[in-house]
């Protein structure tokens, strides 16, 4: 609901008094992304729609309506209510633009309450996220939150009416909404190649083999049992934090969440200049250290591996279990949030792999589940969804000729008319041995091998795959083979990437594949 306007304060929050306005909005706005991160995973139900769109809102309403009275502890309808108002406000300030603000009238018992300030030129009082769900709650008729939403958009349409391409600008939340990631460092470059080149031999003395290391989630149980055994304390382990082990369990910590939830490897360089505590000063932890980041996503997860081996560990011996660090290696990743479709259209568009109305579309095809988080193996699905990636069928086919086919035209679609395949032919042998194609004009041969009728052979299709990307002086996109984990009951198709190396790169990083 609509409350008078709070005070704009442009000092810092540390210089006020703990109930001053701009302590209590540095406050909320540094508790806010914890509010939402409880409340989607801990206080709503899996299923709910978490896209800060109006669906999202219907569904919030609801589910306060059926949680309203109903003999729930005071504390935990309070935290409830906390994350409702922030997730509430966010979803508003992404209709209206503007900032959260501090209303100072008390509210019971508070010294004010947290309000959101819509786009000044939209000329609106601000909103307060507190008391419309008090409204809600009390005219109950489950439509509250989209009315508010539905007035918002109004004023921004009668603006836009007036001001052609005028759109509301938004604030940023730290933490809550997407930014963009910094500049890979040198150092951390060259660190992240040292250790991937180094896997073999470290897992070979970590554990006499590296077939273990598949980067599925389950192997952290294993590499924390490792640590424990090789170090007693947090002292021991500080004294090694150096050496090979200790590094190349912070890479392979790293690599887990970076493939499986989508994230990427971040640093922060020292800088004289930063203030003490900032982030680039000594006494900061982010500085100078590796770390895992989501800074393309609501929310993402954030970690320094270093951090989390070390928390594995008692301060000193007779110390007993670390407190901080129950839950385990494994449970990191429930910090993390994994891909969706949704995330997947922002990034190609933000590529220019794929036009706003081709993401536009597809998420209105897959509208049920566009925000769901997706597995690793689903990424390079969502891939082809977009049209950006091919896929070679794992399972049986109705015909081997007619599949190799339609995989090199659907391959010769993607280049835009560079590359046109015709004459697909496969003969010799039990099951057909030699695929011949015609490539621009020429003829292309491939041995295969079949044991049956139903199986393509897949090696063979990364080795022909190559004759469909465009001459390198013409267009520098060309086909790459997409590795994900695998996790139980994943399927085994092929997926062949079409992208510039600049793309592959960021796809890389990012999606948490690996493409050659």
């Amino acid at each position: 609901m609509s409350v008078p306007a709070p005070t704009v304060f442009c000092m810092t929050a540390e210089t006020q008094p703990e109930n001053s306005p701009p302590h209590l909005l540095q406050k909320w706005s540094d508790e806010l992304p914890y509010q939402i991160l409880l409340l989607e995973r801990l206080l709503l139900p899996e299923d709910f729609p978490f896209d800060y769109g109006p669906l999202s809102l219907d569904a919030l309403e609801a589910h306060l309506l059926e949680q309203d009275n109903s003999g729930q502890e005071n504390e935990k309808w309070a935290e409830f209510v906390e994350g409702a108002t922030a997730y509430l406000g966010e979803v508003l300030l992404g209709v209206a633009g503007g900032a959260w603000g501090w209303n100072t009238r008390p509210v019971d018992g508070r010294p004010g309450q947290p309000v959101i300030c819509p786009d000044p030129e939209l000329e609106l009082s601000p909103v307060a996220p507190m008391l419309l769900i008090s409204y809600a709650l009390r005219v109950r008729t489950g439509t509250a939150f989209a009315e508010e939403r539905a007035r918002l958009r109004q004023a921004v349409t009668a603006r836009q009416q007036a001001i052609p391409g005028w759109q509301p600008v938004k604030e940023h939340t730290p933490l809550v909404d997407p930014r963009v990631a910094r500049p890979e460092d040198p150092v951390l470059s060259a660190w992240l190649a040292e250790r991937s080149a180094g896997l073999s031999v470290w897992g070979k003395e970590a554990f006499d083999g590296t077939w273990r290391w598949n980067y599925h989630p389950d192997t952290l149980d294993w590499l924390e049992a490792l640590v424990k055994q090789r170090f007693a304390t947090v002292a021991e382990f500080d004294a090694a934090r150096d050496e090979p082990f200790v590094q190349g369990a912070c890479w392979y910590l790293g690599e887990v969440i970076r493939r499986n939830k989508g994230a990427v490897w971040q640093y922060i360089p020292f800088d004289p200049d930063a203030e003490p505590g900032a982030p680039g000063s000594r006494e900061n932890v982010w500085t100078e250290v590796p770390f895992v980041d989501q800074p393309d996503k609501r929310i993402g997860g954030t970690v320094i591996p270093l951090e989390c081996l070390r928390e594995l560990l008692p301060e000193g011996d007779g110390d007993g279990e670390p407190k901080e660090r129950r839950r385990g290696l494994k449970g990191e990743l429930f910090w993390f949030r994994a891909s969706s479709y949704a995330h997947v259209g922002a990034l190609l568009t933000r590529l220019d792999m794929v036009s706003r109305e081709k993401v536009d579309s597809v998420l209105i095809e897959y509208a049920r589940f566009a925000h769901d988080e997706l597995p690793p193996h689903e990424v390079p699905d969502a891939l082809e969804a977009f049209g950006v990636a091919i896929s070679a069928h794992a399972d049986d086919v109705d015909d081997l000729e007619e599949s190799y086919t339609s995989l090199l035209m659907e391959a010769a679609a993607l280049t835009d008319g560079a590359v046109t395949i015709t004459d697909v032919r496969l003969h010799g042998g039990e099951y057909g041995e030699v695929l011949e194609f015609t490539r621009n004009g020429v003829r292309m041969t491939q041995d295969t091998e079949h044991h049956s009728f139903d199986y393509l052979d897949h090696l063979a299709i990364s080795e022909f795959i190559g004759h469909v990307d465009p001459d390198p002086g013409d267009d520098t996109r060309r086909f790459y083979l997409a590795d994900f984990v695998h996790l139980r009951n994943a399927p085994y198709e092929s997926y062949y990437v079409f992208a510039t190396p600049e793309q592959a790169t960021v796809l890389e990083k990012e999606l948490g594949l690996d493409l050659r």
